[in-house]
This record gives C-alpha cells, sequence and structure tokens, in this order.
C-alpha cells in the first residue's frame, strides 16, 4: 500500500514539473517572436501561428501571445476588424495592473477599431479574410480550455485517489485497535460522505454534484447527533484529547462542541450552528471547567493546542 501511494504521488509531481518544462519552452518561444517583431515580423507571425496553443497553459501565457499575435498580424499587414484576440490580453493585463501591457494592447484594440470604421460593406474578401483568422485562433483557444479542464480533472483524480488511498491506510490502521461499533458506523457514514464529494468534484454530472450536497446536509441536519457523533470520531482518533476533557468533567454533550473548535470554528460560527443564543454561556462554563478565566487565551487555540500536546 506504502508504495502503491509513493507511485501515485510521484506520477502527480512528474505530471507537474512536466508542465513547468512546456511553460519554461513556451516563454522562450514568445521571447524570440517579441525579439523579430520590428526585425523579422513574417517570422515573428510564423512562430506565433504555429505554436502549440495547449502549451499556452496559463493566463499569463494566453494573454502575452495573444498581444502579440495582435501586433504580428499588424506588422505582416494582416487587418483585423475584430477585437476578440487583443481583448484576450486586454482583460488579463487590466486586471493584474500591468499598466504598460495593457497600453499596448489598447493601442491595438484602437487600430483595430480604425480599420473597422474604414471597412466597406463592399470590401467582402477582407472581411471573410479575417473572419476566417479570428475564427481559427479562437477556435485554438477552445481547445486549451478544453484541455486545461481535462489537466485539472487527471489532476483531481489523482489526488482523490491519493487522499482515499491515505485514508484507507489511516482507517486500516486504526482497525487493528479494534474500534467499538459505534465509532465504526460514524466513520463509515463519513467516509460515504466523503467519497460522494470526490466523486462529485471529479465529476461534471450536476446530478451527482446535488446528491452530494443532500447527503453533507443530513449529515449535519441534526445538530445534537452531529455533536454526539464527532466526540465519538474524535475519541477514536484521539483518545488523549477526549479522555484529558472527560478528566475536566465536561459532559461528552459539551466535548462535541469543544471538537468543533479544533476544526478551526469561532464561538459565533458554533452557536449559529448549533441555533443556542447562549453559546456564550455554554463556552463560560467550558473554560471553568478547564480552568481558564477571561484573561486567558482564546479556547479555540487552547483547544487546539492541547489537541497537539496530547499528540506528542
Amino acid at each position: 500500500m506504502r508504495n502503491f501511494e509513493n507511485y501515485i504521488f510521484g506520477f502527480i509531481l512528474a505530471f507537474c514539473l512536466c508542465s513547468c518544462f512546456h511553460t519554461s519552452n513556451v516563454g522562450k518561444v514568445l521571447d524570440q517572436a517579441e525579439m523579430y517583431l520590428t526585425s523579422a515580423p513574417d517570422s515573428a507571425f510564423v512562430a506565433l501561428d504555429s505554436l502549440d496553443r495547449s502549451l499556452l497553459n496559463t493566463k499569463e501565457l494566453q494573454a502575452r501571445h495573444a498581444l502579440l499575435y495582435s501586433q504580428a498580424l499588424e506588422k505582416v499587414g494582416i487587418e483585423v476588424y475584430n477585437d476578440s484576440i487583443i481583448h484576450i490580453a486586454l482583460d488579463y493585463y487590466s486586471a493584474v495592473g500591468d499598466s504598460e501591457n495593457t497600453q499596448k494592447a489598447r493601442d491595438c484594440l484602437e487600430r483595430i477599431n480604425e480599420n473597422a470604421s474604414m471597412l466597406a460593406p463592399s470590401d467582402t474578401l477582407k472581411i471573410q479574410n479575417a473572419r476566417i483568422i479570428e475564427e481559427r485562433y479562437m477556435d485554438k483557444m477552445t481547445l486549451i480550455e478544453k484541455d486545461n479542464r481535462i489537466r485539472e480533472i487527471v489532476i483531481l483524480s489523482l489526488l482523490a485517489l491519493a487522499i482515499l488511498v491515505a485514508v484507507i491506510r489511516y482507517i486500516s490502521k486504526k482497525l487493528k485497535s479494534r474500534p467499538d461499533e459505534k465509532a465504526m458506523a460514524v466513520i463509515r457514514q463519513r467516509l460515504s460522505v466523503l467519497d460522494k464529494v470526490i466523486a462529485s468534484r471529479i465529476s461534471s454530472d450536476d446530478k451527482l454534484y446535488r446528491s452530494s450536497e443532500e447527503e453533507i446536509d443530513v449529515l449535519m441536519a441534526d445538530r445534537e447527533e452531529f455533536l454526539r457523533s464527532t466526540k465519538i470520531v474524535f475519541e477514536e482518533n484521539h483518545p488523549k484529547f477526549i479522555a484529558y476533557l472527560q478528566d475536566k468533567g465536561l459532559t461528552d454533550w459539551e466535548i462535541g462542541y469543544c471538537c468543533l473548535y479544533t476544526l478551526g470554528l469561532k464561538g459565533k460560527d458554533i452557536g449559529e450552528y448549533i441555533q443556542k443564543k447562549r453559546h456564550y454561556i455554554i463556552s463560560h462554563e467550558i473554560r471553568q471547567k478547564l480552568g481558564l478565566d477571561e484573561h486567558d487565551t482564546n479556547i479555540s487555540i487552547y483547544l487546539r493546542d492541547l489537541l497537539l500536546d496530547q499528540e506528542r
């Protein structure tokens, strides 16, 4: 199982390194094209037009390519009358606050608008040629988005598989200590919900997504039961932490309340979830049992530190 998990993480790492390598190479192609824009615009245009668009796997690369491509079209005398290409660059550079490239994109847009204003309806050949260039470019960009989506799905699938393997290993290890049936029932229920959530995030199936959301709603609908089950799961995974709280005289319900703090929730969040207006009083009572006065540390920080201390 350990070797299989290592293979999964190794494959993910290799996949990411390969993507970085391709990104580095396409950056060099764009650098060369930009350098030749003035001295050899035809060469620059050919390099930009023939570049494999699947290598433009970031918004930054796509914006830079769109700007250089628009400039190259102008340099080689190909008039464009539509702003669909240059807006890829203009929208990105405006959003990131790159004033220099934003101005370059605006200059291109201004010349495109001038071309369009001087275009006569009878210039059908010019219109047709310009449309072919624009549609060809946008079709390739659509393929990029599709390839990126596939890449994201592959990475998410591998990550989900690695997480699932890790969870299975962890649960298998815990099973060797023969946890009681109540704990196992809660663990199985939460693992079932986790599996559906992971599947819904990988899949584009809206029905599966809604089903996973409903599972989460059902799990958390009964607030009293959720606190109880959370305490059971924590008791199985962090027995020393739970035993410490029990020794301090906290009830099972109060321990479940503390477990929510260790998950990173704030007192206000917990109060809104359990729908009890007296959550400030509850926190005060818990602090008293733990020996904390009102001037001591935040209870959320205290409980998370306590959990870490008990695990050492």
